[in-house]
């Protein structure tokens, strides 16, 4: 567990974040010089992009009178775990600062390469593929499934008494992107389209496959046990 301080918060990072990013970045493909090279830069993108979107939610928290934020990033993801409970609106604002803070740098990194060339062909990659991971996984974590930000904000805004309908929401919507997650033309349009729409010229692209249909399995499958009211995952639970 790698673990060191940033802006004033305890961060810790997991072996399975460098190992399951890398497997996502190509890892078991990778033999080239060249292509380690583009694969270190995947997992420098993918780490300061998650970073930065836990950063979001801690300092919205640290806004909010919490002294004692601390940062995670695990296997799927991040955590910015707070000592306090948080009120209805606290939990709204908190849950959106993450995805909103990651897509409004990855907006200015976008356009930013638009307007001045990046010389290095391999410094031109990174920040193309820590674009596109901070704009459309920051999109896919506002979908309303439980425990990404989405699901979060579902929960806030129907209510502490409506556990039940939020986790019958999530399992829908985690099993049709599941579902989804082996139709590459869907992702690909989609990302096109957005980027199109913003002028963002990147041409990386993300989501579907195997993982997107691992992670979204597991959160439906872990919704299910939730709404059944058996042991889950302590990291996938609703609050």
């Amino acid at each position: 567990m790698l673990r060191f301080s940033f802006l004033g918060f305890p961060v810790m990072i997991h072996w399975m974040f460098w190992l399951n990013t890398s497997l996502m970045g190509g890892a078991l493909n990778a033999s080239s010089p060249e292509q380690l090279r583009g694969l270190l830069g995947w997992v420098a993108a993918v780490f300061v992009s998650i970073l930065i979107h836990e950063l979001g939610h801690a300092l919205t928290m640290r806004n909010f009178g919490d002294r004692r934020v601390g940062i995670v990033l695990y296997a799927f993801g991040g955590l910015a775990q707070g000592s306090r409970g948080l009120t209805r609106q606290e939990d709204l604002m908190v849950s959106a600062a993450g995805p909103v803070l990651q897509i409004l740098v990855g907006l200015a990194v976008g356009w930013a390469m638009t307007l001045w060339r990046v010389p290095s062909p391999w410094l031109r990659e990174t920040l193309d593929g820590f674009t596109v991971v901070c704009i459309f996984w920051a999109l896919l974590n506002l979908v309303p499934v439980i425990p990404l930000d989405g699901g979060r904000l579902c929960q806030a805004w129907l209510g502490a008494g409506k556990l039940r309908q939020a986790l019958i929401i999530s399992i829908v919507c985690a099993v049709a992107l599941a579902l989804l997650s082996f139709e590459d033309s869907l992702w690909r349009g989609l990302q096109n389209q957005v980027l199109g729409l913003l002028d963002i010229r990147a041409q990386k692209r993300v989501g579907g496959g195997i993982f997107t249909l691992i992670i979204f399995g597991m959160l439906a499958w872990n919704n299910w046990k939730q709404l059944r009211h058996e042991p889950q995952i302590p990291w996938m639970n609703a609050r």
